[in-house]
């Protein structure tokens, strides 16, 4: 991977880069004994751009012949909701507990407080 142009909707250039970029959440990757469950995923990531405004993003994979990746600009509050998504599926493609408590120490997501 390499350094890649995403566009806000004011017309912003973002230039992410996945491999120095902090990955927020990453998708498991076709563990063992799965078959072909994980072969697909959606990364999360942040990036500091030099004005100090933080953006999020995605990254969409495939491991299958034919199917490409894409990236996608995300703002803060699409990124909670993808987290929030990740905290309710648990298990080996969830989000733990302290993964999150982590994240809102890091970014102040709030992900733990209850709102009810």
């Amino acid at each position: 991977m390499s350094k890649k142009v995403l566009r806000t909707e004011e017309g912003k250039k973002v230039v992410i880069d996945p491999e120095v970029d902090p990955c927020i959440y990453k998708a498991p990757v076709n563990p063992p004994n799965t078959g072909t469950s994980f072969t697909r995923g959606r990364d999360l990531y942040s990036h500091k751009a030099k004005s100090g405004d933080i953006y999020f993003y995605s990254h969409s994979w495939s491991m299958w012949q034919g199917e490409g990746e894409s990236f996608s600009l995300l703002d803060r509050d699409q990124a909670i909701d993808f987290l929030l998504d990740k905290l309710e599926t648990g298990g080996h493609a969830g989000l733990s507990e302290d993964e999150a408590r982590e994240l809102d120490q890091q970014y102040d997501f709030n992900l733990l407080i209850e709102t009810a």
